[in-house]
């Protein structure tokens, strides 16, 4: 039985491969083609399993910021067709997971290493050693789920408002989940699930030989590429408002030697505008996001501790840390506790983060106590300005959220949290970090 299976997996890999060669894989940070369903198909019931505790692990999933579903736009076409003809019979479609970004796979494959966590096992995989889960093709590293074109649905009766029995439940590792299972199922069941699998592939579906609610578009868009963008409707709407960069953006120095910058453009006092651009595979730069931000409570031009100011010039993110949980971005993510600060003590790793554990002797008051800050430091992002650790040069010059108390910082930049988590996710190791008056950068608002 299970040679049978790792067959078929082994045969639809390479079916797969052969299928779609050709294709160009795309920015696994790019949510610009896809959509949210709800948008698509007004009447879809969502269930999305992985925002919520009811599913495998017992835990919300890394990267489900909402409940809600997202799929590449030819996906949602093809599925809307499906929509269609199944409201026509009498049904809706409810989906339990569409797009799954690649940190929730990733969360996937560090719970099954984790033989003590044994929580949800009566539920979802009573009849599986989880030791096997791995070598049994339940869990594995990559996810047809990530490249966006993949959907997990069932079907609701609109007379009834219930769910068409199936003769098993979504996520259940074992035989009786496979399409073609017979077992005990009624005459009703195996009906039931012959409907979904045939209207779904009369649109271009596909059903996942070991599950019989999973489907994947034949002609997926992104065969290669595995999506690494978190569910969430901001971050999917701000790549959709992806616009070509302003011309003086395109002339600045940092234009010249990067291929992204995050630049900061100021205005009179605090007031700032924020905006992310990163070159296209044409060589032409684009705007990703834009926003208002807060800098320094005395604006533009830091040259010592406390004077409240924001650093002028070209730098990078050098540092990535935060109260919440890893938004995924690609630079090493640092999640703080109680015992993490920033030192501001010029005797001990001046402007670096630091475990008090290992510095007991650290002057407290003069540094900061990052967990204190919660909604401020939920996202953070270090500038690398003073990153030689001069004494007294300045420390602790983040971007970060916005906060709820005052309309400036001590020299940080702020923007919009959900922004925030877009920059966090997107930014790249290089990234430059343009910050100056918008004057002086031959800018405009």
């Amino acid at each position: 039985m299970k040679k049978k299976y790792l067959k078929k997996v082994i045969a639809a890999f390479f079916a797969a491969s052969v299928a779609f060669s050709g294709a160009e894989a795309a920015n696994p940070a790019d949510a610009s083609d896809f959509v949210v369903l709800s948008d698509v198909i007004p009447d879809i019931v969502q269930e999305i399993r992985y925002y919520g505790t009811y599913n495998f692990v017992g835990d919300r999933i890394r990267g489900y910021y909402e409940p809600v579903a997202f799929m590449t736009k030819d996906a949602a076409r093809a599925l809307k067709a499906a929509s269609d003809e199944f409201n026509a019979m009498g049904y809706r479609i409810k989906v339990y997971d569409a797009y799954r970004p690649q940190m929730a796979v990733d969360n996937f494959k560090e719970w099954a290493e984790d033989l003590n966590d044994m929580r949800m096992k009566p539920y979802f995989y009573p009849e599986v050693d989880k030791r096997n889960l791995f070598r049994d093709g339940y869990i594995d590293a990559k996810s047809g789920h990530s490249r966006g074109s993949a959907i997990d649905l069932t079907l609701i009766d609109k007379n009834t408002g219930k769910e068409l029995d199936m003769g098993g439940v979504f996520d259940y590792f074992g035989m009786r989940s496979h399409p073609d299972f017979s077992g005990d199922l009624t005459e009703a069941q195996k009906k039931n699930r012959k409907i979904l699998q045939d209207v779904m592939e009369k649109h271009g579906y596909k059903i996942l030989d070991t599950e019989w609610w999973h489907f994947f578009l034949k002609n997926e868009p992104y065969p290669d590429t595995y999506f690494t963008f978190p569910v969430d409707k901001a971050n999917l709407y701000l790549a959709q408002q992806k616009t070509k960069s302003p011309d003086w953006v395109t002339k600045l120095p940092a234009a010249k030697t990067n291929t992204q910058m995050v630049v900061v453009g100021t205005n009179k006092a605090q007031g700032a505008w924020v905006s992310m651009h990163e070159k296209d595979e044409n060589g032409v730069w684009q705007m990703i996001m834009t926003t208002p931000a807060i800098i320094g409570k005395n604006g533009l031009g830091k040259t010592k501790e406390g004077d409240s100011k924001t650093p002028v010039g070209v730098f990078r993110f050098n540092k990535a840390f935060g109260i919440a949980d890893n938004p995924g971005t690609k630079l090493s993510y640092t999640k703080v506790d109680e015992n993490i600060y920033w030192s501001g003590d010029v005797k001990y790793k001046y402007n670096q983060m630091v475990d008090i554990r290992d510095y007991p002797m650290l002057n407290k008051k003069d540094s900061e106590h990052i967990a204190e800050y919660s909604t401020y430091y939920d996202y953070c992002l270090n500038i690398s300005y003073n990153e030689e650790g001069t004494p007294g040069k300045g420390s602790a010059i983040f971007m970060h959220c916005f906060g709820t108390h005052k309309p400036y910082t001590g020299g940080c930049v702020a923007i919009p949290k959900d922004k925030m988590r877009f920059v966090m996710q997107r930014v790249e190791p290089n990234c430059a970090v343009v910050i100056d008056s918008i004057e002086k950068l031959g800018g405009k608002f």
